[in-house]
């Protein structure tokens, strides 16, 4: 048996117009294909799977700058050749790009439409908050803006995954690995309106019958267990749920 909810499916040209901010890991970590290769490639056909009327922003995170200020995503040319110019070296400055990322979002905030950072990388942060702890506490503050996150991991070794999976959930957002050209397309095209949220501080609860089920153990998602009293409280976060997203419960 599995038991799962989905979210609202919304025709991608139906959404509201989307203010993105493409934050990229150019690190010296970054150099293999499987890594910045996988996220350029990615972030190019994301590019074209965007509405005329959307913005993108290109920043990089590695010596943090801004290599494309908001620009129309019917510039594809022009939004692409930003991308191509990423070039791995150097130390990772995460928590400062992210800080610049959500900063410049804030700057170009569409209201009442789609406003979320999109961070790829391997999450080998070694410059300024590296913590998971330190980390999520930045990306708590950072998310009462109404700016979501979306996180993309790649590449296998010195990959951070249980750091980009909680900034990810504390961020309002989605955690995906990347490792092929087939997650490629399911992430940045088929699957493409889940940088939409439909759902926001989604919770489910479960109770089974004890007269049929003696005993019973969770396995993953430790992380996002709550108190029954928390589970009732509305003002605890919890989990975001995006166009057409299916969440498995059960």
């Amino acid at each position: 048996m599995r038991l799962g909810i989905k979210g609202k499916t919304i025709p991608f040209s139906e959404l509201p117009n989307s203010n993105y901010v493409f934050l990229i890991d150019f690190s010296g970590s970054m150099s293999s294909p499987d890594k910045l290769g996988v996220l350029k490639t990615g972030f190019k056909q994301l590019v074209d799977e965007l509405n005329p009327k959307d913005r993108v922003i290109v920043v990089y995170a590695g010596q943090v700058g801004v290599l494309l200020p908001s620009t129309s995503a019917s510039e594809e040319k022009k939004i692409k050749a930003a991308i191509d110019k990423l070039g791995a070296g150097g130390s990772t400055a995460g928590a400062a790009g992210i800080t610049t990322a959500y900063e410049i979002a804030q700057e170009n905030f569409i209201k009442n439409g789609n406003n979320r950072v999109i961070l790829g990388t391997d999450g080998d942060f070694n410059v300024g908050i590296s913590s998971t702890d330190d980390l999520v506490k930045l990306i708590e503050e950072k998310r009462e803006s109404g700016i979501y996150l979306t996180v993309l991991g790649v590449g296998g070794g010195n990959l951070n995954d249980h750091m980009m999976e909680q900034i990810a959930n504390k961020g309002n957002g989605n955690y995906e690995y990347i490792d092929n050209a087939a997650e490629i397309q399911k992430v940045f095209v088929h699957e493409k309106s889940k940088f939409y949220t439909v759902a926001k501080d989604s919770k489910i609860q479960i109770t089974f019958n004890p007269t049929m089920v003696d005993s019973y153990r969770l396995i993953g998602y430790e992380n996002r267990k709550m108190k029954d009293e928390d589970f009732e409280d509305d003002k605890k976060d919890a989990g975001e749920i995006g166009a057409g997203q299916t969440i498995t419960v059960l």
